[in-house]
């Protein structure tokens, strides 16, 4: 019987195509950076420097491979320069930098600080090509009405280099309107593994520090699996209202155990119930919301999150938001913006691969 129903997978994935919406991050596009960018080959870190003059630098595509702009056949270091103009910032804490495909390997600054990096250059080189390039941006990085300088050092060993994957801009994550305390930005980290790091009494002093949502390996970690920590203090401000509220930690890869002042208030297969987690392996792609406990936010002190995470393979962290506190009110919207009571995925997956 399996057997005939597996000949009707071809028909079947066309109705996937053609009826179901795979819902992602929602993104709103701020500034457009595709188009003319400053470019040299080469290597040198002052390059970095939005005071760099770059009037003598080539001009090229992107996104586009340097290959088909007169660099035929080149493989080594490159940078790539772009000058914007910011508007209004508003009351947004985090926007993101999005740069499709860079090929093989990329370290990012804006106005001279770094904010992202995927590959490793020589000598332990490592490449990035296939992945997709999103780095988060504190807006205090920003300059508000005025020019922003991006510069891009990139290492490409054979085949086609540069920029070469859409979209290229930067954005800012429209769920995040959803939230009623927004906790991106920066967070304590530390890899390895220590139960006693749940507590609210636990000196994290000495811990790096690292900026959330964004995966960790964009961030120095770029080959590291296994299990990591990170921890966040924070206060309510005076307007957060009293009554049910909700903890977002967007998508975490792969598994997390999430404490709050020492409490555990759930992990990724806490979900299932919520249709939210089904299926051994993706883990990664669940949107983490955990209910607070009654009581157990301090008003008038200070609040502290650990979130225990195990990556397995490839990306880790805590790498798409929104991160911080929803209302039960917006928690009901962002579900009915994101949720339906069964995918055709799931339909297939559980009537076909279970039995």
């Amino acid at each position: 019987m399996k057997t005939k129903q597996y000949l009707l997978l071809p028909f079947f994935w066309l109705t996937i195509a053609s009826s179901v919406s795979v819902h992602a991050e929602d993104l709103q596009k701020i500034v457009s950076l595709s188009g003319n960018w400053k470019f040299s080959i080469g290597d040198d870190t002052k390059w970095a420097s939005p005071s760099f003059d770059d009037s003598g630098w080539d001009v090229i595509r992107v996104p586009e491979r340097w290959e088909d702009q007169g660099y035929n056949d080149y493989n080594g270091y490159a940078w790539y320069r772009k000058t914007f103009k910011m508007g209004e910032i508003k009351a947004y804490t985090t926007f993101y930098l999005v740069l499709g495909r860079i090929d093989d390997a990329d370290v990012v600054y804006l106005n001279g600080k770094a904010i992202g990096k995927s590959g490793t250059f020589p000598p332990n080189f490592e490449t990035a090509a296939y992945q997709r390039r999103k780095y988060a941006i504190p807006a205090v990085y920003l300059k508000e009405n005025a020019e922003n300088t991006i510069a891009i050092q990139v290492y490409d060993t054979y085949l086609e280099g540069g920029i070469i994957g859409d979209p290229v801009g930067i954005y800012r994550d429209v769920d995040m309107d959803y939230l009623s305390l927004n906790l991106s930005g920066i967070w304590k980290f530390h890899t390895g593994d220590n139960k006693d790091w749940s507590s609210p009494d636990f000196n994290d002093a000495d811990w790096s520090k690292i900026r959330v949502p964004s995966e960790w390996g964009n961030q120095g970690y770029g080959n590291y699996d296994g299990y990591a920590w990170y921890r966040v203090k924070f206060k309510l401000p005076q307007r957060f209202s009293e009554g049910e509220y909700y903890l977002s930690l967007g998508k975490i890869d792969d598994i997390d155990d999430v404490y709050l002042n020492g409490k555990h208030i759930g992990n990724v297969y806490d979900l299932k119930k919520d249709a939210e987690y089904k299926r051994s392996g993706w883990e990664y792609n669940a949107r983490r919301i955990y209910k607070i406990p009654e009581n157990l936010l301090k008003p008038d002190g200070t609040n502290i999150i650990s979130v225990r995470v195990f990556d397995s393979q490839l990306n880790g962290g805590i790498y798409e938001g929104p991160v911080g506190f929803m209302s039960a009110e917006n928690y009901k919207r962002y579900r009915n913006k994101y949720y339906s009571n069964q995918s055709v995925w799931d339909y297939w997956y559980e009537k076909y691969m279970n039995n």
